[in-house]
């Protein structure tokens, strides 16, 4: 599917409309609702891709990301499942990157809280999560998703675990830019 195909589809904009009538947590978010909260993932998105110099087809794919990964919040639930799930009404589902990042970008909580625990995921782990997605797009991605928590990004315990446990097993294809810092090999 193309990008212009998926914001001329009806169902979408109709879900994506009603993402102005959810609410988030204010703990979690300064965005006043979830469409606000994607449009601003959105333009971050776009600027992180700038500041990499990330390719069209790259642009492309973090601007999808952006629009669909929370649009199951209009069915109740904060579960990425949804949103996959979702997907179908708008003729995405044969974009396996895609449902791919939407059902894989909120992972760097569930594994910090497991980490926590002294449960760290572990290397297989890893190595499957990376079969699935492309983990610079994914820390990019994350980054962009955290725009108006509180504090900003890096106040983001579960976020700056990640990124630095990405950073540390040197999964990145290159460095990433983020504003005035670098996540480097």
């Amino acid at each position: 599917m193309e990008h212009t195909s998926l914001l001329d589809n009806e169902a979408f904009q109709r879900d994506y409309e009603a993402l102005k009538h959810v609410q988030l947590h204010p703990g979690r978010h300064t965005a006043e609702n979830a469409w606000q909260h994607c449009e601003q993932v959105r333009a971050r998105s776009a600027s992180l891709a700038t500041q990499n110099a990330l390719s069209k087809d790259a642009h492309h794919k973090l601007d999808m990301l952006s629009l669909l990964h929370d649009i199951g919040k209009i069915e109740g639930t904060a579960r990425p499942e949804k949103s996959v799930e979702l997907m179908e009404r708008y003729g995405v589902e044969q974009l396996d990157w895609l449902k791919s990042l939407v059902k894989y970008h909120d992972t760097n909580l569930p594994w910090y809280i497991s980490a926590q625990k002294q449960q760290a995921p572990s290397d297989k782990a890893w190595r499957k999560l990376l079969k699935h997605v492309d983990i610079d797009l994914l820390c990019l991605f994350m980054i962009a998703d955290r725009v108006d928590c509180p504090g900003g990004w890096k106040e983001n315990k579960a976020l700056m675990w990640f990124v630095h446990e990405v950073e540390k097993r040197k999964l990145l294809s290159q460095p990433l830019y983020i504003d005035e810092d670098t996540i480097s090999l």
